[in-house]
């Protein structure tokens, strides 16, 4: 893989702090980020030539300058994506971020009161969030939903649709939970990713522009034109063309590998690590027959470090049958009719 120049997003982690307990959650709730340290990681950013910045956290709304970070980020001219849960916002705060944010994913992970406060153990009033997703999807350019997979995902999957219908975000993003092999990891597997993208493709035909977004191997349904549609691939993960300001001080290559950078930007995108996570030479000899490898790349870094304990190794999603099935089959880029 022939690396960009420049990062194609630089993703900060202002705060380690949230209110929510989703299961999901691997945040070691460090502290906020002193307001000079993330106003010195823009500069530096901005000398370097980066066009996007994705404010996150934890949650990034409870970092006491979160209004000063957004307003010094639009000042500089950089593309302003901002991850939250949309919840407990003052005025100040909406009117703040429309003023500054272009994209705003917000991680829905209930599609009512009771399966809201059960997954995340919000205490806030879940009609005070769908009020701040709804006025904040009338007045910004993009807004995007973000739902962790939970094992029960296929049943749950149909009762989320008229809440998202009903927001009508420019996507619904599906994410792989990375994670030790626990119980409902294991639950999660082969067939029930299976069983996921059929529903997915079937709410595509229906105009819902829903996939799932961080890395899984395409080729898990046995028809890559299926897997293309139904799964985003791995090219914003693992370091590919983004790389993450961690909240503990230092740059890593995604969420999920915790690879110490450094915390000099530049000298942290020419890091070998990075290098080496662009390699795919370890991988299984079908995948480098795959017409979507470079899309694919395989499935996730992340799970592999934590079925395997090491990145280079197969995805543990990787089904040696429904390779062979989905490489048996002419590939073409026209979508499936």
């Amino acid at each position: 893989m022939k690396r960009l120049k420049i990062p194609f997003e630089i993703i900060v982690e202002i705060t380690g702090r949230c209110r929510l307990v989703c299961e999901h959650c691997t945040s070691q709730r460090t502290p906020h980020v002193p307001l000079e340290t993330v106003l010195g990681i823009l500069d530096e950013c901005a000398s370097f030539g980066v066009k996007a910045i994705r404010i996150t956290g934890g949650e990034p709304f409870l970092h006491p300058d979160i209004e000063k970070i957004l307003n010094y980020a639009k000042d500089k001219k950089f593309m302003v994506l901002l991850n939250t849960a949309a919840e407990n916002m003052s005025p100040s705060l909406l009117k703040n971020v429309v003023k500054n944010v272009d994209m705003l994913l917000v991680s829905l992970q209930g599609y009512s009161p009771r399966t809201n406060a059960a997954y995340t153990g919000s205490k806030s009033p879940y009609i005070d969030k769908l009020k701040n997703i709804f006025f904040l999807r009338s007045r910004l350019p993009s807004v995007v939903l973000a739902t962790v997979i939970t094992h029960d995902m296929t049943k749950s999957f149909a009762k989320f649709l008229p809440l998202v219908r009903k927001i009508n975000p420019e996507a619904w993003t599906l994410l792989r939970p990375i994670d030790t092999m626990t119980d409902n990891i294991k639950r999660m597997d082969v067939a029930f990713y299976r069983a996921l993208a059929v529903q997915i493709m079937k709410a595509r035909q229906e105009k819902v522009n829903v996939f799932i977004a961080n890395p899984i191997p395409m080729c898990i349904t046995g028809d890559l034109r299926i897997g293309k549609q139904a799964f985003y691939g791995a090219n914003l993960d693992d370091g590919h063309v983004r790389i993450v300001y961690s909240a503990e001080g230092y740059y890593k290559p995604s969420y999920f590998i915790n690879t110490n950078l450094g915390n000099a930007l530049k000298a942290a995108w020419a890091h070998p690590a990075l290098k080496e996570l662009d390699r795919t030479d370890y991988l299984p000899e079908l995948c480098h027959q795959c017409p979507v490898l470079d899309t694919c790349r395989g499935g996730c870094r992340g799970m592999s470090l934590r079925a395997h304990g090491t990145p280079f190794s197969p995805d543990p999603l990787f089904d040696f049958a429904s390779a062979q099935k989905a490489l048996s089959k002419p590939y073409l880029n026209n979508p499936v009719r």
